[in-house]
């Protein structure tokens, strides 16, 4: 076990969404969508191994890249209250970095989820920004499922790639890609139950097996909330938000986005490089997780690679409740996904940007990574 100490604000010392939006708009994807399949085709390497040289080393284009100059972010409004003082009472707890065996131990606690408004490209209503409270301290994988845990388990390997070329590193360390939702949580269940936990979810009438485009009626918990099941689940989106910010502000856990006159296009972001592999950096395909620099929790690729399942439905809106938000399951079609992948834009991997997609959607641009409520001390 690792274990260290962080005082919470911007934690690394020196420390992705599809289709052509503009700033604050809501983007969505449906069964058989895709838009991944337009960007980040070009390049691509042989293996979804990085440049040797690097960190952050590029497969594709260089984030020294001069074909492009930056033009001045926006600054918050002279009247803009800080939430330091908007908020005085939510108190972000110390940042420790406390992971064994994959996972990592997250405290109960306060953060400001959403963006700030003068934050390049926030869109109202979903990313407004609120103080939110976790009650429960909970565990998180400390990168995504891999392909290697995944067939561990009896399933078959969906990932792969697009007609374009572009999609999933098949090494056995390469994220998992091309699950919907309910294969997600069907992964959750049978880890829940091979460590002899209750699972977290019930799936009614499904057709299909995980890794075969599995779809079900219904899906429901076991608790009222996903926050009370002992099982493996999804993470909600206040958890995965907080886990990813990781005491941070900033549109990256790494630091500010680089803005340029037009937000959704493949332009280098020398912050984001070092923490995520997106379009500029990744050469369109997925890598194997944890070759980059992790947040201050120890988590890695919370931003890039691939984007996240969610266990919240999607309803175009930020957290509705300052304690323990959504969590439900129920038959909601429209769910979330977070992080970005390796053919989005910079814009699309912010902290708190956020995309939904119908719960039988797949992509190999999409994967996810558990959590799971820790029992009180």
């Amino acid at each position: 076990m690792t274990r260290f100490m962080v005082m919470s604000g911007l934690l690394l010392a020196t420390a992705c969404e599809e289709s052509s939006t503009s700033p604050g708009s809501r983007s969505t994807e449906t069964s058989g969508g895709g838009a991944e399949a337009a960007a980040g085709a070009s390049g691509i390497p042989a293996s979804g191994a990085p440049a040797a040289d690097s960190v952050g080393g590029s497969a594709g284009a260089s984030d020294g890249d001069t074909s492009v100059v930056p033009v001045p972010c926006p600054e918050p409004a002279s009247d803009a209250i800080p939430p330091e003082e908007r908020w005085p009472d939510c108190v972000h707890p110390d940042v420790v970095t406390d992971c064994n065996d994959g996972w990592c131990k997250i405290p109960a606690g306060c953060f400001i989820m959403g963006s700030p408004e003068h934050e390049w490209y926030h869109a109202p209503y979903e990313q407004e920004q609120a103080a939110v409270t976790l009650t429960r301290a909970f565990e998180v994988g400390q990168h995504e499922v891999t392909q290697r845990e995944w067939t561990a388990r009896g399933l078959p390997n969906p990932s792969g790639l697009q007609p374009n070329g572009t999609g999933n590193c098949l090494e056995p360390d390469c994220p998992v890609g091309n699950v919907t939702w309910f294969e997600a949580v069907a992964y959750a269940n049978l880890l829940s139950e091979e460590r002899g936990l209750e699972p977290c979810y019930v799936l009614h009438n499904c057709t299909n097996q995980p890794g075969e485009w599995m779809f079900c009626d219904n899906v429901t918990a076991t608790a009222a909330t996903v926050y009370e099941c002992e099982g493996y689940r999804l993470p909600t989106d206040a958890e995965w938000e907080y886990a990813a910010r990781a005491g941070t502000r900033t549109a990256f856990y790494s630091g500010d986005t680089t803005c340029y006159g037009e937000g959704l296009v493949c332009n280098p972001d020398p912050a984001l490089a070092r923490i995520a592999w997106y379009c500029h950096n990744s050469g369109g395909l997925s890598h194997p997780v944890g070759q980059l620099l992790p947040n201050a929790w120890g988590l890695q690729d919370m931003l890039g690679n691939v984007w996240e399942w969610i266990n919240d439905r999607s309803d175009g809106l930020g957290a509705q409740s300052p304690v323990d938000p959504d969590g439900v399951a129920g038959s909601y079609i429209s769910r979330n996904r977070r992080g970005g992948s390796v053919v989005n834009q910079a814009v699309q991997c912010r902290a708190a940007n956020q995309l939904e997609a119908s719960w039988d959607y797949r992509t190999p641009m999409l994967g996810f990574r558990l959590a799971r409520t820790l029992p009180p001390p």
